[in-house]
């Protein structure tokens, strides 16, 4: 009755997005090998000079491959050959050098003379490189503009803080940290070598998440939705509309990355949920959002940056409350939340972590325990900060030195966490090692049951015993009757044999309730009794 009505609806489901998936799958590669920025730059033994137009997707970034000083993430429109502009979608990655990376930004459309290649690494299939000749068809739009704006004013201002403050108040800020900002608002970059160092302690410390864009960001501002909305007697569908507004404008100025691309979805499916209202069903949201990101673009399926996320919330929404309840027999409310809420989050994203880079941090918990209860502070000052920068300079530098002051904490724990050498445990790589890091978390949630149901069994085995009667061999006893009085047999023996026995031979079932102790005494019991059984008589000794 259960599989027929719930099982087998739920496996047609299943069965139903797999094939969409497969197909979206399939339509995506086959669209990316017709396109045709994909056939020139297949064709081409050497890189070929093309005139392109190109609309820039993201903010201009320090470049990770040699030879160019600045990268972003483009999307190719348009392919100029032999006079005619063939029309593409073909996602690329731009590298560009000098002057070039200060003039163009975020939301611009431009039309370039550059060289068209197969990608060597990277989540772009294309790279396009040394462009020249390069003209504005379209400046970004209002919104787009202001926010840039907003984000050069802000580096800028962060750029007087200390060292630290200037790597790390932009990366909790807006998800980009301070060495890679690439713009007119900063003429000097921080130090590289301390750059690098932080950020690789970071890693080994298992804070470098914070560095990035995520749900939490987006908590922030809907609570301070909340909040106002609250102060002004809003009904709650209009508090929900202005929650999905700031959740557009975060991400209208955060750096534009897959987890926010989550965040932002599931964030406003939620508030339409309560808009027609709607309880919140996490699990049932994130399913959505991500049908609706991978039926869109399926290439998200191969995407570090939206799993780590996925798999932070599902673990979160499934693990952290039922884990808080058993923590809490021992520790306060407080630690016990935020520990649960710390292992949560990576039972389901160590196995990808491990696919990223095969190593795992053993002092990651103790980092986040440390470092928790500066987060929110350091965000909400670096987002008053962010917002300020254009309009008042003199206070978003006070908040952005308040957003330091919390990041300076951060990176002591991270650079204490980090420092010795055990702090990580090498690990197995690939999928292999992902299905030992999911193997291990399986095994310790697994194994309180396995003993439970295996002190069960021999419970259960031993009131069958119990309730038996063996036939006595040359006048022997059973051992549970109790040994003739006079005969040695101490009351302590008989008390055991009263206590475990008693529901046995009151036709009361016998139960372990888990508890290895109880079956160890019992045993424990049943042995002394035998022993006392295979006694002489006292007739006999006498």
């Amino acid at each position: 009755m259960l599989f027929i009505s719930a099982g087998l609806p739920l496996l047609i489901l299943v069965l139903v997005a797999s094939g969409a998936g497969v197909f979206a799958s399939t339509a995506h590669q086959r669209t990316q090998l017709r396109d045709p920025v994909m056939r020139i730059a297949r064709q081409a033994p050497q890189p070929r000079l093309s005139t392109l137009d190109l609309s820039i997707d993201t903010p201009l970034i320090a470049s990770s491959r040699r030879g160019a000083d600045c990268q972003a993430d483009i999307t190719i429109i348009g392919v100029h050959e032999a006079g005619q502009v063939t029309p593409s979608h073909a996602s690329a990655r731009l590298f560009a050098s000098g002057s070039v990376c200060t003039s163009l930004d975020h939301g611009m459309r431009i039309r370039t003379q550059a060289r068209l290649s197969l990608a060597a690494f990277g989540s772009r299939p294309v790279w396009v490189s040394d462009p020249t000749n390069t003209g504005i068809i379209r400046a970004p739009r209002p919104a787009r503009a202001l926010a840039n704006r907003m984000r050069h004013e802000f580096a800028a201002i962060t750029a007087r803080l200390s060292d630290q403050g200037r790597i790390l108040v932009p990366g909790l800020t807006c998800g980009l940290l301070g060495q890679d900002y690439i713009g007119p608002g900063v003429v000097e970059q921080p130090d590289a070598t301390y750059a690098t160092r932080v950020e690789q302690e970071f890693r080994t410390s298992g804070i470098m998440h914070l560095m990035a864009v995520s749900g939490g960001h987006f908590i922030l501002v809907a609570q301070l939705a909340l909040w106002l909305g609250a102060a002004v007697h809003l009904p709650r569908p209009a508090a929900a509309v202005g929650v999905m507004a700031a959740y557009q404008g975060l991400a209208l100025l955060v750096y534009p990355s897959d987890s926010v691309l989550r965040a932002q979805i599931m964030g406003t499916l939620s508030a339409i949920g309560t808009v027609v209202g709607r309880p919140p069903q996490t699990t049932s949201t994130l399913a959505w959002t991500t049908l609706i990101v991978l039926s869109a673009d399926p290439g998200k399926s191969s995407s570090y940056g939206y799993a780590l996320s996925s798999a932070a919330v599902l673990g979160i929404t499934l693990c952290a409350s039922p884990l808080q309840r058993w923590l809490e027999r021992a520790l306060p409310h407080g630690v016990s939340q935020a520990i649960a809420a710390t292992l949560s989050a990576q039972i389901l994203t160590l196995p990808i972590q491990i696919l990223m880079e095969p190593q795992i941090p053993l002092l990651s918990l103790l980092a986040n325990l440390i470092v928790a209860p500066l987060v929110s502070w350091a965000t909400i000052t670096g987002l008053i900060a962010l917002l300020l920068a254009p309009v008042a300079p003199t206070l978003a530098y006070a908040a952005a030195w308040l957003a330091s002051c919390g990041t300076a904490i951060m990176a002591w724990t991270a650079h204490v966490c980090a420092t010795p050498a055990w702090t990580s445990l090498a690990w197995p790589a690939g999928i292999p090692g992902a299905l030992l890091a999911l193997a291990v978390p399986a095994a310790f949630v697994l194994l309180p049951v396995v003993i439970r149901l295996s002190t069960g069994i021999i419970g259960e085995h031993a009131n069958r015993l119990n309730h038996v009667q063996p036939v006595p061999e040359s006048g022997r006893q059973p051992w549970h009757h109790p040994a003739p009085a006079g005969c040695g047999q101490s009351s302590h023996s008989h008390a055991r044999q009263h206590e475990f026995g008693h529901s046995a031979l009151s036709g009361r079932p016998w139960r372990a309730h888990g508890k290895m102790r109880t079956w160890l005494a019992e045993t424990r019991a049943m042995i002394d009794d035998e022993w006392h059984d295979s006694r002489p008589s006292c007739t006999a000794r006498r």
